[in-house]
């Protein structure tokens, strides 16, 4: 049984999807008989740049198209466009020998190289060798070079002179989807095409399309969530549907995207119409559900900033890819209820969470911060209280309690009794109020370690890291020498932005800025278990609370 993205594989310029702009220039060098000796087609994947290869190589040796050209007019390229009574080409016609050979795989004047695999010069030079040899059975020999980036700087040296001044009989084609990677010499000898992602409507109706002929029952919100995985791939989309077309059922958006982990469009909405009113609690629910049925974060990441970039467009004036399962005007109200900067600082943040993401133990934590830090804290601190430690009724019998003790604690600072979980506000003034004493010893800095920690969190969660995984060892009242147990912490700690950063929030906590020194451990010493968990028992049990209320009210 043939897969569908072979079986329905473009044989005609005419079913190219999506590359109109390509195939009517083709099409017209044909039918005019104006054959270029080279072509880059250049493109993401699955967009029909090999495809179009082979259609093109079909086209110039199709057998029902007869050259009435004197042969030793053929002696230079240069004439091979303005030779007298030359027969024009066209369309291969798909049934004659070199046609069905060409669409089998088995034509011998056709010849493919995967540059990944054949990179070197040595692969090259057989390749000029071959190149002088007339075609066996066809009018014109074709060389079609896959992922042709792949090839080494002496690969494409070597290439160059033959590029340059080719046999006659010879056509050469390179496909990538990295044209960046292409020495410029090469570029310039070739006819450059550049393919594009197909759109989304067309995607659907060839989708529908073959969904039809297969007999293969799938509602629209199906096709739409294939269309969307697809991201403009005739391929991806083809071979979507071929691993669905065994249901018996009428194929839904949850059997796509149980295959291709992808997420639903009404999903994605309601997460963005909860950013718009920064819904921290609904937000971070949303991820860890994602994350609890296996489903991929980072994929969801990327999701949402193309989504957040159509709600930049439509709020500018902008729809530059009509997509097909998108209500439009819930789009355009979406949109409204975003500023300029909001949709900007999103985007900025969840494509920061997604680097990220490969640097935590749970992928969905960056996910989670990008979250917190747009929405105010005010809004968080309201969500835990309200969601997790006490009713509204409670809220609002406590509220005036809450008020003195804050007031009083403002002037005081008075003893850990007289703060809640739900004042976390309160118990980070009392933080600063006591902490902001100068310290005299090491054991001063020591003891108030795990509050300055907190203090730098916020700013930097990495900065944390490396300064938990250290150890104070002097202190003269002026300069504080941290211990470090590896190089890569050291240098990453003495970065002028970062000691900078440090020593300000040394000066917030201590009253007076502290000047820090980095030395490397010796090599006999290893961060023991007391030492790496020393700064989390400094901290106390209310001073955890108050680390695990700050990441939500970010």
């Amino acid at each position: 049984m043939t897969v569908f993205y072979r079986k329905y594989r473009p044989q005609k310029l005419s079913e190219i999807v999506g590359q109109d702009h390509i195939t009517k220039v083709l099409l017209g060098q044909l039918e005019s008989g104006k054959i270029s000796h080279g072509y880059l087609f250049a493109g993401p994947r699955g967009t029909g740049k090999t495809s179009t290869a082979r259609i093109l190589a079909k086209a110039v040796n199709c057998q029902n198209k007869q050259l009435t050209i004197d042969k030793k007019q053929l002696t230079k390229a240069s004439q091979r466009s303005n030779v007298k009574g030359q027969m024009l080409f066209g369309e291969p016609c798909n049934k004659c020998e070199s046609c069905i050979a060409i669409t089998n795989g088995s034509y011998l004047d056709l010849v493919e190289i995967d540059a990944a695999s054949n990179r070197g010069i040595d692969e090259i030079r057989d390749l000029r060798e071959k190149i002088k040899l007339s075609p066996i059975s066809g009018r014109f020999k074709i060389y079609i070079i896959d992922e042709a980036h792949m090839l080494t700087n002496e690969a494409f040296n070597a290439l160059l002179k033959t590029l340059e001044e080719p046999p006659v009989h010879a056509i050469f084609i390179l496909c990538t989807t990295e044209e960046q990677k292409l020495p410029a010499t090469i570029i310039s000898r070739l006819a450059r095409f550049n393919f594009k992602r197909a759109k989304d409507q067309d995607l659907a109706a060839a989708v529908e399309k073959i969904a039809k002929i297969e007999k293969v029952k799938i509602d629209k919100d199906g096709v739409a969530a294939i269309v969307r995985a697809a991201d403009g791939s005739f391929r991806d989309a083809v071979s979507t549907l071929d691993q669905l077309s065994t249901s018996s059922s009428e194929i839904k958006e949850k059997d796509v995207q149980r295959i291709i982990k992808t997420h639903g469009w009404s999903r994605i909405y309601t997460f963005a119409d909860n950013l718009a009113s920064k819904n921290i609690r609904e937000l971070v629910r949303t991820v860890e559900q994602i994350a609890e049925e296996g489903g991929d974060i980072a994929l969801f990441g990327r999701e949402i900033v193309i989504f957040l970039k159509k709600l930049l467009l439509v709020k500018i004036g902008l729809n530059m890819r009509e997509e097909a399962e998108t209500d439009l005007a819930k789009v355009m109200d979406l949109a409204k209820k975003f500023d300029y900067v909001d949709l900007q600082n999103l985007m900025k943040l969840f494509l920061i969470a997604e680097g990220e993401m490969k640097l935590y133990p749970l992928p969905q934590i960056p996910l989670i911060l990008a979250i917190c830090k747009y929405c105010p804290a005010t809004t968080a601190t309201t969500e835990v209280t309200e969601g997790k430690i006490a009713t509204t009724e409670e809220i609002a019998t406590t509220e005036s309690t809450e008020q003195e003790h804050e007031d009083t604690e403002k002037k005081t600072a008075t003893t850990e009794d007289t703060e809640k979980i739900d004042g976390v506000k309160n118990r980070s003034k009392t933080v600063s109020t006591v902490v902001a004493k100068s310290p005299r010893s090491l054991g001063e800095v020591e003891k108030h370690w795990g509050e300055f920690l907190a203090k730098v969190k916020p700013i930097n969660s990495h900065v944390v890291a490396l300064l938990r995984s250290s150890k104070p060892s002097q202190f003269d009242g002026k300069q504080l020498t941290i211990e470090v147990f590896y190089r890569f912490h050291k240098e990453k700690l003495e970065e002028p932005r970062i000691t900078e950063m440090i020593e300000k929030v040394s000066g917030e906590v201590f009253g007076k800025k502290i000047v820090l020194k980095f030395v490397l451990a010796q090599k006999t010493a290893v961060p023991t278990k007391e030492v790496a968990m020393s700064n989390v028992a400094d901290v106390g049990q209310d001073e955890i609370v108050k680390l695990a209320s700050e990441i939500f009210s970010k």
